[in-house]
């Protein structure tokens, strides 16, 4: 039978009453990778001061992460099962941990016929135990999303000119550029600000480009990262405009 550890990390915070800590699960290498160097697998597990809080949290954490594939496991037969003979690396990291808030990230590495890395990104109301979407934290119909549009937009047309740039190079594949210019397009009209993460001085917007491994290295990188003080106006919670929070990763 495998051993579950659980390792408690040093978080702790008093909010509104509450003790927030986030405990790390450490997850049992499969049997595939024993031979092979690999990361410790690691899960964070939220712990306030009341049970239901952490219930809401933790399952819907497990859930989102592992794509609801054991929606109603418990949490480590979830994460042993789901990690089992394909994941090689998973780790954290808590970028806010204040005013009833929290938010993390969640990065991981699988292999199966090749292998992919990823991160997700997660906001809580400690005070609820309920996910925060981004319209919890910014008035999305402001200013602020003409903002964050023409400043992707920017940036895109700035990660085709050094794509155009590489082809400078009589060795750069032309199909691969024009694959990847196509991918460029695509993703520069999708308009969403679905994903988000929130730091002591800034919430920052997250934009993935999806490239298939073939072009994976011809990847944009954008950019989306607003200061507190800069959209005071947009912000629905004033606190985050006012106040600092130690963090730890």
């Amino acid at each position: 039978m495998k051993i579950i550890t659980t390792i408690l990390l040093l978080f702790g915070l008093n909010l509104f009453g509450q003790t927030v800590r986030v405990n790390t699960f450490r997850i049992p290498k499969s049997d595939q990778f024993k031979g092979v160097k690999t990361d410790d697998l690691n899960f964070p597990i939220i712990k306030t001061e009341n049970s239901k809080i952490d219930k809401l949290i933790n399952f819907d954490l497990k859930n989102n992460f592992t794509d609801n594939e054991f929606p109603d496991s418990p949490i480590d037969s979830t994460l042993i099962q789901w990690a089992d003979n394909q994941i090689i690396s998973l780790d954290f990291e808590v970028t806010y941990n204040k005013n009833g808030i929290l938010s993390l990230n969640i990065s991981a590495e699988g292999c199966g016929a090749y292998c992919t890395s990823w991160t997700s990104y997660y906001n809580y109301s400690i005070i609820t135990g309920k996910s925060l979407d981004i319209n919890d934290i910014i008035e999305t119909s402001s200013s602020f999303k003409n903002k964050v549009i023409a400043d992707k937009n920017k940036q895109y047309n700035q990660q085709r000119k050094i794509l155009k740039d590489m082809l400078l190079d009589p060795t750069f594949d032309k199909e691969a550029y024009e694959w990847a210019l196509k991918s460029y397009d695509e993703c520069d009209k999708t308009i969403e600000l679905k994903s988000f993460a929130l730091y002591p001085e800034r919430i920052e917007i997250i934009e993935s480009c999806y490239l298939p491994n073939a072009i994976k290295y011809l990847t944009p990188t954008i950019e989306l990262k607003y200061k507190y003080s800069s959209i005071k106006k947009c912000l629905k919670n004033k606190k985050l405009a006012t106040t600092n929070a130690k963090t730890h990763g």
